[in-house]
């Protein structure tokens, strides 16, 4: 199986880097962890987000893969206890397809694009500095997959 972020980004900090590559490499063969950044539309001045939240979200869509199931990462989305996430977690591996996990640029993403997606998560009612949702991200579903390998991280 497979898991992709794809994320509207300009640039990612080495320790951000460096803190998704740990928790990349804990996966055993059964989950392959790939990542994509997007170059995010310019923001100049007053600029009109409505606009650029479209454009990217078109961008990010347009990378997705057809038979993925697709998780939104939105402020209003399902809010997830870690039990709750591991139900998920379960459900998405059932389905049998690979994963993409899609982050918006700092004005968020589409309705559109949001309505299109199999699952909408809230990571929480904070706000969080872009460059950590991925970490928050991957390190959440290694500690539900460590849960279904019987393995004591989550302890």
């Amino acid at each position: 199986m497979k898991i992709r972020f794809i994320s509207i980004e300009s640039s990612r900090p080495d320790w951000a880097k460096k803190a998704f590559s740990t928790y990349e490499s804990k996966f055993n063969k059964s989950i392959n962890i790939d990542w994509l950044g997007l170059k995010p539309v310019s923001r100049i001045g007053n600029y009109n987000a409505l606009d650029v939240v479209e454009k990217e979200s078109n961008l990010l869509q347009s990378k997705v893969k057809k038979n993925e199931f697709v998780i939104a990462l939105d402020k209003e989305g399902v809010s997830l206890s870690t039990e709750k996430l591991r139900f998920q977690f379960d459900n998405w591996i059932s389905s049998s397809k690979d994963i993409s996990i899609i982050i918006g640029g700092p004005d968020g993403l589409s309705q559109k694009l949001i309505k299109q997606c199999d699952f909408c998560w809230s990571l929480s009612q904070l706000t969080f500095p872009h460059s950590i949702v991925p970490v928050i991200v991957l390190e959440q579903i290694y500690r539900v997959w460590s849960m279904t390998q019987n393995h004591p991280y989550h302890k």
